[in-house]
């Protein structure tokens, strides 16, 4: 006989398996946002801590949420796996878009400002 507790099991095991897929996106939203400021150490830093801030408290709620604040072991190892999945799937995929992006705009922003520059260094040279 099955209680009605563990009926839903397998269905909170996969809310919180989606779940932490979408927290491994924080995880590359962080990534690139780190990216972005030139690896600077200290926005890295002060973006790990708010990441890991907002992601254990969206797990907690979660937990609390869906199975009425019971922690078991099934639930951390769904969220742990989705969060692996993400980073070695979905995250290499993302991350070698934003990079093929960023590298993009960085050439057209070369093409069409870093002719202005060489010209304004020959006029110098003129003088």
């Amino acid at each position: 006989m099955i209680l009605y507790e563990t009926i839903s099991q397998p269905l909170i095991f996969l809310y919180i398996f989606l779940i932490g897929i979408g927290c491994g996106l924080v995880f590359d939203a962080r990534n690139y946002l780190t990216f972005l400021c030139n690896k600077n150490k200290i926005v890295g830093v002060i973006l790990d801590v708010i990441s890991g801030i907002v992601i254990s408290l969206l797990f907690l709620f979660c937990v609390l949420q869906l199975n009425y604040g019971q922690m078991r072991f099934y639930l951390i190892l769904g969220f742990g796996l989705g969060i692996a999945v993400e980073r070695f799937s979905f995250g290499k995929l993302i991350a070698k878009l934003s990079l093929r992006c960023y590298n993009g705009f960085r050439n057209l922003i070369t093409q069409k400002y870093g002719k202005r520059k060489k010209e304004i260094k020959e006029k110098d040279v003129g003088r």
